[in-house]
């Protein structure tokens, strides 16, 4: 049987396709299958596809007709042989020995899900670190974790703030065979986040590598720039909200939840643009008990009070934008400030008498 499946999604990726195949043909970890579901590419997508297979066995190609990132991921997973399974998106890329780390940490730790950092990058591979990511190290420091599990409960604001990502995990085939539901929700977006959530509560072992091997590309095509998806996200929440509840988990995790509500649905807020949206945002925060402030970051509660205090869109976002010009006046006037007090030193210091005193000295040095 093979060791790792790798699934890969594809549709129209053909400008960022060989990066992404690239990295996982090249792994140091070579027992693997690679099925590239192919969504109804209408671009050179599976000419790509077909180039990479003849050269490579472990390649093996699916064609569907469009049906999104959930039900090709779906697909992939219904065909897998792997005892571990790994998605990656098409237009993304991971370094060359992230299948053996994340491979050598859930066999040393057997556990069901191992989780792992990434970095964001532009078309122009500028690379900045994203801040929603697992920060694992964060609660439980500098340890070793390839000797080291956890649940749920010793880390509860990842269950629903954090990194979403299918791609930022290796699982254990048997632990999502043992549910007859680990599957993608179809025909919506952020059909990552009701699977996450599933994965992080169920799993009975949680590892970690605490290093950034994923590259995710920031798209400007990506489906999260569509304001015509970001109503689904009120799809998402309810499906959590729905699963919490039928589990008994919601009394655990009430705090969590409310937060992940209040900024999941702030998150969209401009790029829907939308009175409409604006106006189901509103409905559900009415309807939303904040029982604990003090479980909300601040820009949580800070943007709630805002919707809560504007009667439509158009008043939210001049307050809005009031308010984050205010925070650029801010910035802008404690640079100048910094910038005067260099300024005062550098006068200073070229008054000084050391400075004149060794002017000869750096003439020297510079001849």
């Amino acid at each position: 049987m093979t060791e790792i499946s790798v699934i890969i999604p594809i549709y129209n990726v053909e400008k960022y396709l060989h990066e992404c195949l690239d990295s996982i043909v090249n792994q140091s970890f070579r027992d693997i299958e690679i099925i590239c579901v192919n969504d109804g590419s209408t671009d050179k997508s599976l000419d790509i596809l077909e180039e990479y297979a003849k050269r490579d066995e472990r390649i093996k190609i699916i064609n569907q007709s469009n049906q999104g990132l959930g039900a090709a991921r779906n697909k992939g997973l219904s065909v897998a042989c792997g005892n571990y399974i790994y998605f990656i998106d098409s237009d993304d890329f991971i370094d060359l020995n992230t299948l053996e780390k994340l491979h050598d940490n859930i066999v040393s730790n057997r556990s069901d899900v191992v989780l792992f950092k990434f970095q964001q990058f532009d078309n122009n591979h500028n690379v900045h670190r994203r801040g929603i990511e697992f920060k694992i190290d964060d609660i439980f420091g500098d340890i070793d974790y390839s000797n080291f599990t956890f649940i749920y409960l010793d880390a509860k604001k990842h269950v629903m703030n954090s990194a979403f990502s299918a791609c930022l995990k290796l699982y254990k085939k048997e632990f999502l065979n043992s549910f007859d539901d680990f599957y993608f929700p179809e025909g919506i977006s952020f059909e990552d986040i009701f699977f996450h959530v599933k994965v992080m509560l169920r799993a009975s072992k949680i590892s970690f590598v605490p290093e950034s091997l994923y590259y995710y590309r920031s798209n400007e095509e990506s489906i999260l720039n569509s304001s015509a998806n970001v109503f689904d996200i009120f799809k998402s929440i309810d499906m959590v909200d729905a699963f919490l509840k039928e589990n008994d988990y919601y009394s655990t995790l009430e705090n969590e939840f409310i937060f992940f509500k209040i900024a999941q649905i702030l998150v969209y807020i401009i790029s829907a643009d939308s009175n409409d949206y604006f106006n189901k945002a509103k409905e559900e925060f009415i309807n939303t008990e904040i029982k604990d402030e003090k479980s909300l970051k601040k820009y949580s509660l800070n943007g709630y009070n805002l919707v809560m205090q504007s009667d439509n869109y158009w008043e939210y976002l001049i307050k809005y934008y009031k308010i984050e010009n205010s925070k650029l006046k801010r910035a802008n006037d404690k640079l100048s400030k910094e910038n005067k007090k260099l300024e005062q030193f550098n006068e200073e210091l070229m008054s000084s008498k050391s400075w004149k005193m060794t002017k000869l000295l750096r003439i020297f040095s510079k001849s």
